[in-house]
């Protein structure tokens, strides 16, 4: 299991079509959770993507694999990402790309509640030497979008905007290649076949990559997403229609999927989120109690936290059916880049009460 990614060897003419470099340690492992399942009463497994990078765990390590070089085969000198300023998807931007060479990196935040791992994700950034900046609504947050592509275009340092997660098709075959690699183990009897599985949705490009999938690769099981942003930013409409671009993006590089149009009724999207994007729930902090106290793996309040719970209600209605948590966030040790992080009084002040910043301090 050592030829990456799958998806070169099923779809051959991708080959030397779709640049990649190797960033992650795959296949991530699957796990039984032996006391979690027992506590429940249901046959609960997990996906290990949490741990399946040295550098930074999580989903965001397989596209990464694929964007950072369409990003050099563009000839792209600078990269500009974007996202809530918490987000493991600018942070992941920041230390892959800085990993792979890249000096010349731009953040563009949306603010959101304040957790502890808000302010580690953009002193991770501070330190590495990103120019961080604050939008304080969705209209700025397009319009600063903008305004700095124009400017580093206009000083000679294209830059190339990383995507989130689902907005490019490379990202979604990302995660279609991760449910080959799941086929994989299933196959090689490292793994069993899962009934459901259950993926976080924010942006829809990781379970829009794992529903794909698991159409191309029926024994991976069914795909259940579980939403935790507003539903106006990502609903089944939205990661029908990522799937049905990756198809003719596929298609347009020679390859067959042989899958019908996927349409929005065919998805199964769960609604978790709660109150507001990034707020805690009741059912999100049991579930990561739980989950710590008996196994010891840790998720978190805004997206894992949530996803489990889904899981966890689920199996408790349907405790005769084999399920597999897939898990997105990074829980590898990043201490060689936290140990040494600035002091956030030191940042510009626009960011100080998102950072937990007393005023005057």
């Amino acid at each position: 299991m050592n030829e990456r990614p799958w998806i070169f060897s099923h779809f051959p003419t991708l080959k030397d079509r779709i640049p990649f470099t190797s960033l992650g340690e795959y296949p991530s492992r699957v796990e039984r959770l032996e006391k979690l399942s027992e506590h429940v009463g249901a046959d609960i497994w997990i996906k290990r993507d949490d741990v399946a990078s040295c550098i930074y765990g999580g989903n965001k390590c397989r596209m990464m694999e694929f964007i950072i070089p369409d990003a050099k085969e563009k000839g792209r000198k600078s990269l500009l990402s974007w996202g809530a300023l918490g987000s493991n998807q600018v942070v992941s931007s920041v230390i892959f790309g800085a990993h792979e060479g890249y000096t010349d990196i731009t953040a563009v935040y949306g603010t959101q509640p304040y957790h502890p791992y808000v302010k580690r994700n953009f002193l991770i950034s501070t330190s590495l030497g990103v120019d961080q900046r604050l939008a304080t609504s969705d209209i700025s947050h397009v319009g600063k979008l903008f305004w700095f592509y124009l400017k580093k275009l206009v000083s000679g340092k294209k830059p190339y905007l990383i995507p989130l997660v689902g907005s490019k098709p490379i990202s979604v075959l990302s995660y279609v290649d991760a449910a080959l690699e799941l086929k994989r183990q299933i196959d090689g009897n490292e793994a069993p076949a899962p009934d459901e599985i259950f993926v976080t949705v924010g942006t829809g490009g990781t379970a829009a990559g794992l529903i794909l999938g698991s159409l191309l690769f029926p024994e991976i099981g069914t795909v259940v997403g579980v939403r935790v942003i507003e539903e106006s930013f990502v609903n089944q409409r939205m990661i029908s229609w990522e799937i049905n671009r990756t198809v003719r993006f596929l298609k347009r590089q020679d390859a067959e999927p042989n899958i019908e149009r996927v349409r929005p009724e065919d998805i199964e999207l769960l609604d978790y989120m709660g109150p507001a994007y990034a707020e805690a729930t009741p059912e999100c902090l049991e579930a990561i109690e739980l989950v710590e106290k008996l196994e010891g793996i840790t998720l978190d309040v805004t997206y894992t936290g949530k996803t489990m719970a889904a899981l966890l209600d689920r199996a408790k209605e349907q405790p005769d059916k084999r399920y597999l948590f897939w898990h997105t966030l990074n829980t590898v040790d990043i201490s060689s880049l936290t140990d040494t992080l600035p002091d956030p009084c030191n940042t510009p002040e626009c960011f100080h009460e998102h950072l937990g910043v007393e005023k005057g301090a």
